[in-house]
């Protein structure tokens, strides 16, 4: 056979890219999506042959080749490598309801594993799991997920294994909240970045949105930043990642109400615009340096007697010279939820009540305003693919829309009926997906073709790291610890330049100090802390500096079993409790120091603390307990272990034993009328009968009279065959009136 030298050309080259993608797998060899917005964080894909029409119930022309009755809710799936991932609910309505990962075949619909994990010690109804979406990872093969109740996981994306779960809210302080608001986890390089509202430990108790950036291969803490304390909302926007004036970035909206810029490196703050009193939930759009948001709430003076905007952002400079300008703003827009394009110059962005807007993106004029097409109710992102706009409604209708010079034209549209649409349109390998509330469709045609684009290449070329060679910024790795007394941990100094891109020259001299108890020593295999033998429940900020250049790390010193807090002598919480400071004080009760739930903080009703490391099990915690009454009001008392809470109900003069507090899946209540103004002593114990997979958590609970002697039976017993194995003990509470006290905590392990 002879061939051209073309056609020898093309083979070689051929066989070269094959060999490319086999030995890296960051390299695309499908048109994967594996971000909900796309790979470029911007909704567009480059494709065609995808249909502008659609009908689930078949027919000649339906173009779904395949949908499943039982993956549906508000989660937009990402595809990565033939596969499909999406977070769903798990035996919904029995006592093991749950959460899930699940990976299906793109192709068939087929599912190929699910990761399946408990909700404990959270707010978020089980109606609205999968208000995240997971984020895929083309260069390891895993995806990671946030859950409902915060626990954090990187996950092998073909086989399912779980690689590495942190429960954030537990360690962290990150709050699960009414309406599932869970953030979206970005890759970049080799950190998973994620955030949310945080009360933490020590300086950073207050709630905070903050990020934080995990070396995605362990899960080590390498920063942790934030925006500004005391944020109105929780959020789901979801960061995107770009490159601007030649330095990356990270862009998201804030639960601050303002749209905040950081380097995805090292966490640093760059910039940030105010623009709603509220929390911003839907997603900035980045096109070069222009950051397109909008929002449905009150916006910042002067104009705060409108609602809702969409405003126009310039981002120029770099490192501390980084700035935002406001291009154009236009008010009384209310889109608090879908995400637009841009297609040309032209930004399309469809209101909460389904109208179409369209901005020329340079002045902001409007060229269509609030113009009707299909449906009254959006939440779902906007998707642009194939010269046509795929647009899916809240109240289950959806329409295709092709750009025109005047406007758009809708090619078609139609209604599902019995569903809505809350999750985005994506596509993947030349078919689209639709998620609605009860079913995923898969809509394509055999033409359907996409262009690869790999997340790396959407972000954009840096300034060469040759042109700012100077160290300004340190940082000290694992950035946060928990370590028992007596325990050391080794770091490692990161150093960064003003863009916040790595310099590998380690030459300069690096000098470390410590607030608090502990030392730092140095050897040839680098810089070691060191707990102290004689503390405990306490903390210690280690500095390091080299130059002008600063760094920073916290380490948490929690001894093991057995704990025992009295109060005396402290002013504040334990230094290391989490979620505890801010919320609690110590009083003067009775004669005794007391631990005090205050009830003057606004948006601050229920709390929970975490006082230790989450691999804990099978323990006791006691307590001393008491309630006033105020404006005819009693609060709610609680002890937590293994992520399950013993509640003292004031108003319903009950006690409860539960683990998801949103969804009663496993809970045991019995009738306990109980006085204001008396100590009781409240015990909670957790035993873990047999071995996982038939393990079975026995939770025992007792309130009796302090000044009484303990009785010998249990007031409240529960049991959960699909217990949480381990958790932190901590302290619930939800006081909107009347104030709680607690005193002489014990946490002891089983006899």
């Amino acid at each position: 056979m002879n061939l051209s030298p073309r056609k020898i050309a093309a083979i070689v080259m051929f066989a070269v890219c094959a060999l490319i993608l086999s030995l890296d797998p960051g390299i695309a060899s499908a048109a994967d999506w594996p971000y909900w917005r796309g790979p470029s964080f911007d909704g567009v894909a480059e494709a065609e042959g995808l249909p502008d029409n659609w009908d689930p119930d078949g027919g000649e022309g339906s173009n779904v080749l395949w949908q499943r009755d039982d993956i549906g809710g508000p989660c937009t799936p990402v595809a990565m490598n033939g596969r499909l991932y999406t977070i769903q609910r798990a035996d919904p309505g029995t006592p093991r309801e749950a959460e899930r990962v699940v990976c299906l075949d793109a192709k068939t619909g087929e599912t190929l594993w699910e990761n399946r994990y408990n909700v404990w010690m959270s707010d978020v109804p089980a109606e609205r799991i999968g208000w995240s979406s997971v984020v895929a990872d083309p260069t390891s093969g895993n995806v990671y997920a946030l859950g409902s109740c915060d626990v954090f996981q990187c996950i092998d994306g073909e086989t399912g294994e779980t690689i590495w779960s942190i429960p954030l809210h537990e360690q962290f302080g990150m709050l699960s909240t009414y309406g599932g608001r869970t953030n979206f986890p970005v890759v970049h390089e080799d950190l998973v970045i994620i955030s949310g509202v945080i009360i933490n430990w020590g300086e950073k108790a207050k709630p905070n949105h903050r990020l934080m950036a995990m070396d995605k291969t362990t899960g080590e803490v390498r920063w942790f930043s934030g925006t500004r304390d005391l944020p109105y909302d929780t959020t789901y926007s979801a960061p995107s990642i770009v490159t601007i004036d030649g330095q990356r970035q990270l862009i998201i909206g804030g639960g601050d109400g303002a749209i905040w810029g950081f380097q995805p490196r090292t966490g640093k703050p760059l910039w940030h615009y105010d623009l709603s009193m509220r929390g911003i939930f839907a997603t900035p759009l980045v096109v070069g340096n222009k950051v397109f948001a909008s929002h449905s709430e009150e916006n910042v003076a002067p104009s705060n007697n409108v609602m809702g905007g969409v405003v126009g952002l310039s981002i120029t400079g770099t490192g501390d010279d980084t700035k935002v300008e406001e291009m154009w703003k236009q008010l009384e827009v209310v889109s608090g939820y879908s995400e637009p394009v841009m297609i040309g110059n032209r930004l399309y962005l469809v209101d909460d009540r389904c109208k179409m807007w369209i901005f020329d993106a340079e002045t902001g004029e409007a060229l269509v305003e609030q113009k009707s097409f299909v449906g009254s109710r959006q939440r779902a992102a906007l998707l642009y693919a194939d010269g046509k706009i795929y647009v899916l409604t809240e109240n289950g209708r959806w329409a295709t829309v092709k750009p025109t010079e005047d406007g758009f034209e809708v090619l078609n549209k139609g209604r599902v009926r019995g569903v809505g649409f809350a999750a985005s349109p994506i596509v993947a390998d030349g078919r689209l997906y639709f998620p609605s509330s009860t079913t995923l469709y898969c809509v394509g045609t055999e033409s359907g073709k996409q262009t690869p684009v790999t997340m790396a290449e959407a972000m954009g070329t840096e300034t060469p790291i040759s042109e700012n060679p100077d160290v300004t910024q340190l940082q000290i790795v694992p950035t946060e610890s928990v370590l028992k007394p007596g325990e050391s941990i080794q770091l490692t100094v990161n150093r960064f330049n003003k863009l916040g891109q790595p310099i590998t020259d380690d030459s300069g001299d690096i000098t470390f100090t410590v607030e608090g108890p502990g030392s730092i020593s140095s050897s040839i295999d680098g810089s070691t802390y060191t707990a102290p033998a004689d503390v405990a429940h306490t903390g210690a900020v280690i500095t390091a500096k080299s130059g002008t250049a600063t760094g920073e790390a916290r380490v948490r010193i929690v001894p093991p079993l057995p704990w025992k807090f009295t109060f005396d002598g402290l002013q504040d919480p334990p230094l290391s409790w989490v979620g505890a400071r801010y919320r609690h004080v110590i009083k003067d009760i009775d004669g005794s120091p007391a631990l005090v739930k205050i009830t003057t903080i606004p948006k601050g009703a229920r709390s929970r603390a975490w006082m230790g490391p989450s691999d804990l099990k099978e323990y006791t915690i006691e307590a001393d307990a008491m309630g006033k009454r105020m404006s005819e009001q009693l609060a709610d008392i609680g002890l937590t272990n293994h992520g399950y809470v013993l509640d003292l109900m004031g108003e319903s003069q009950q006690l409860q034993i539960r683990s998801w507090s949103a969804q009663l899946r496993m809970a045991e209540t019995v009738d306990f009328p109980w006085k204001e103004s008396t100590w009781y002593r409240m015990k909670f114990r957790c035993d873990i009968e047999s071995e996982p997979p038939a393990a079975v958590a026995v939770l025992r609970g007792k309130v009796w009279p302090r000044d009484e002697p303990e009785p010998e039976d249990w007031t409240i017993t529960a049991r959960d065959e699909s217990p949480n194995l381990a958790a932190s003990p901590g302290l619930y509470g939800n006081a909107k009136v009347a104030e709680l006290y607690l005193d002489n905590i014990e946490v002891k392990a089983n006899e």
